[in-house]
């Protein structure tokens, strides 16, 4: 039979057409090459079918993530350039600090990187920190706030410790807040044996030149013994904000309320923002300076 030299033709013409090719594209100066597969004639990228005989990857990606500021420096220091900076997060819930190791080449004209090679520390939160933060302002029946105290009374501090310095500070609180500080057995004490009777008074005023009437309601809290009750109200602990971080002596304001006779207690812990700022900026100090890197508050792009 002859051979039809037309089919033939037609047959070569699309197994032309149905194979895989490798064609350049090219956009302004540079090009790429992209794999044509017969299905549906789309186009692929080719690097990932190349990528895997790579014998060393092609620049360095990913995070690590360390426990300790000391391996954050050390590790950013292991790899950082002239060009690499540090984020710190300062939020009180989620504190961290975050190296970007390949940041874009400093200056306007500056080359771009990937920023995919990062060093990631999320500061550890002290157990004790965070006890008291959990319920600082939480309202507590008697015998919950005695078994809360006696689980931390580890932290309490008597207000005679420290130097002379901090004392005169805290004297200065207390005239300020017009209270006065309990010690570690008087808080316990408080918390476990205080019994109070409320008292209350309502006094009837009459100007008699306007006719005008003033009713006066007075309320006063008595112990067993029916002597005023004084109940101080603040105290003192010494707790670190990060693990293995410094101690922090913190002045907390107690209250008690009378509700249906029974007493219950609260607690707010005094300024603790300017605390964890402290604690937070020291550790941002120390990064910056044995990294010899900029720091900057916020996230990266």
């Amino acid at each position: 039979m002859p051979e039809n030299t037309e089919y033939t033709d037609i047959l070569e013409s699309v197994k032309k057409l149905s194979g895989p090719e490798i064609k350049t594209v090219t956009y302004g100066e540079k090009s790429a090459e992209v794999l044509i597969l017969p299905e549906g004639k789309r186009a692929h990228d080719i690097k990932p079918f190349l990528d895997k005989y790579l014998t060393a990857p092609e620049r360095r990606q990913g995070t690590a993530v360390v426990t300790q500021l000391n391996s954050f420096i050390d590790h950013v220091n292991r790899f950082k350039d002239n060009d690499s900076v540090i984020f710190a997060n300062n939020d009180m819930n989620n504190p961290s600090l975050t190296a970007v190791i390949d940041y874009h080449k400093a200056g306007f004209e500056g080359d771009p990187r990937f920023g995919e090679h990062r060093t990631h520390y999320k500061f550890p939160v002290s157990k004790e920190w965070a006890a008291w933060i959990r319920q600082d302002g939480e309202s507590f029946e008697q015998a919950d706030f005695a078994a809360f105290i006696e689980d931390r009374i580890g932290d309490v501090l008597h207000p005679s410790d420290g130097d002379t310095d901090a004392n005169e500070k805290l004297k200065e609180l207390a005239a300020l807040l017009g209270g006065n500080f309990a010690g570690p057995s008087t808080l316990v004490a408080l918390s476990k044996n205080l019994h109070i009777n409320e008292a209350s008074r309502v006094k009837n005023s009459n100007n008699l030149s306007t006719g005008e009437t003033s009713i006066i309601y007075e309320t006063e809290h008595l112990d067993e013994q029916g002597a005023p009750v004084k109940v101080p109200n603040m105290f003192l602990i010494g707790v670190p904000i990060f693990v293995g971080g410094d101690i922090y002596r913190i002045a907390v304001r107690l209250r008690y309320r009378i509700r249906n006779g029974k007493i219950s207690w609260s607690y707010n812990l005094y300024r603790i923002e300017n605390v964890f700022e402290d604690a937070f900026d020291g550790a941002c100090k120390e990064a910056k300076e044995r990294t010899e890197l900029p720091l900057y508050l916020g996230s990266s792009e």
